[in-house]
């Protein structure tokens, strides 16, 4: 296999094997001694976010339906659908009209086409009295509801509106969709970013029982599009501090992150890449697997194709993922050419649960605070760290820890 399956980041059930003797990383005592750290938690600002808001007409459409909308599955009968069909005010919502290249060897069947993505940003809010909220109308909005939203005709009241706020891109995993991150990206704005949520609709341009490689190219374009939008608006632009954004993702999201910040995918230089990147989270990183007997690495032989990665990157993963194998991620870990963290999810599967997500969220807000605040207390944390209170058992494998390139 020489291409991406997305099908196989959901249905893959192969189990890990091999390399077993990697997971008993040896540390220092001092190491050993590290302190356990405090989790994040809810930041002190108020948050503020664009409009999510669905037409009447859509809003109890039931979940599958809303999650195919969301995906961009088109219907039984071959009409297309998106998430930007049925916004009540898509003139006020954050939408980017992406040209892709007409380039088939690339894209594929999205080639030459313009494609729109719905993104939602949250921010940190002056707070408005009374605070608006709005519930999205998918799983009864188990993942968070939005904040202070903005409705027609309003613009963004900033915490500082004299202030430069670092920017996090979150990229959501295959078969997933952005609604999945409000609450994780309301609580980043809590802490003082501002955080831009894709909904990628990959199925949009997806062919059934097709391996869809172009969907590696086209994840690093759409992302640089909405990038560029965000930063060249009125509303957001003059907030963003320029020099300090990053990007997070899980799984297919985990790809997205590294190819963005250089990673060439399937080891091809033209991938599109943003050296504005400073910064990554990848959580259960799709990197490649082995299909049908065979190995596939996502950025070229041994995933050597990283070494292109100079961003600092912290990495979560597990032994019991069967999705994204850890006998992949670790060696392509050691490829990355910047300073590197790498923390263990111990027992968690691809899809991390309850309290694994909140030691991720601990981590990435560490991790964020000393790369993109220059957090130098933050910084020192994270080199000594060793797992995160509460949540489930999770620990920092020292023996991957680079801190400096030069190392």
């Amino acid at each position: 296999m020489n291409r991406l399956c997305i099908a196989s980041l959901v249905l893959l059930s192969c189990a890990v094997t091999g390399c077993e003797s990697e997971q008993a990383a040896s540390t220092t005592k001092s190491q050993q001694d590290a302190a356990q750290l405090a989790p994040a938690g809810r930041g002190p600002y108020s948050v503020g976010s664009t409009n999510m808001e669905v037409a009447p007409e859509y809003a109890d459409i039931g979940d599958r339906a809303m999650h195919e909308f969301l995906l961009g599955l088109s219907s039984e009968s071959g009409q297309s659908r998106y998430v930007a069909d049925i916004l009540k005010y898509p003139e006020v919502a954050w939408v980017t009209d992406v040209v892709v290249p007409d380039d088939a060897t690339l894209y594929g069947p999205a080639s030459g086409q313009s494609l729109p993505v719905v993104t939602f940003l949250t921010y940190p809010s002056r707070g408005r009295q009374p605070k608006d909220s709005y519930a999205y109308p998918y799983h009864d909005s188990q993942y968070g509801v939005f904040e202070d939203m903005l409705g027609p005709g309003e613009t963004p009241t900033f915490a500082d509106p004299d202030a430069r706020y670092p920017l996090i891109i979150l990229a959501h995993g295959a078969s997933a969709h952005g609604i999945f991150d409000v609450r994780h990206a309301h609580n980043l704005a809590s802490h003082g970013y501002i955080v831009a949520v894709l909904t990628y609709g990959d199925d949009r341009t997806g062919i059934p029982d097709e391996q869809n490689a172009h969907v590696g190219y086209l994840r690093p374009l759409l992302t640089k599009a909405v990038l560029d939008a965000v930063l060249e608006s009125e509303s957001f632009g003059p907030h963003v501090d320029v020099e300090n954004i990053g990007i997070s993702g899980h799984s297919f999201g985990g790809f997205t992150a590294l190819a963005v910040a250089g990673g060439p995918y399937m080891g091809n230089a033209t991938t599109v890449n943003d050296s504005r990147i400073k910064a990554g989270v990848i959580a259960a990183p799709w990197v490649g697997g082995n299909y049908d007997g065979n190995d596939f690495f996502a950025f070229g032989p041994e995933n050597s194709g990283l070494n292109l990665v100079t961003a600092p990157m912290i990495c979560f993963f597990s032994w019991k993922d069967e999705a994204t194998l850890a006998s992949f991620i670790l060696p392509a870990m050691k490829q990355l050419s910047g300073p590197r963290y790498v923390v263990e999810l111990v027992d968690q599967p691809h899809v991390f649960e309850g309290g694994s997500w909140q030691d991720r969220d601990g981590w990435e807000k560490l991790f964020f605070d000393a790369y993109l605040k220059n957090d130098a207390a933050a910084l020192e944390a994270l080199q000594t760290g060793r797992s995160m209170q509460g949540g489930n058992e999770d620990r920092q494998l020292f023996d991957y820890q680079r801190v400096s390139a030069n190392d």
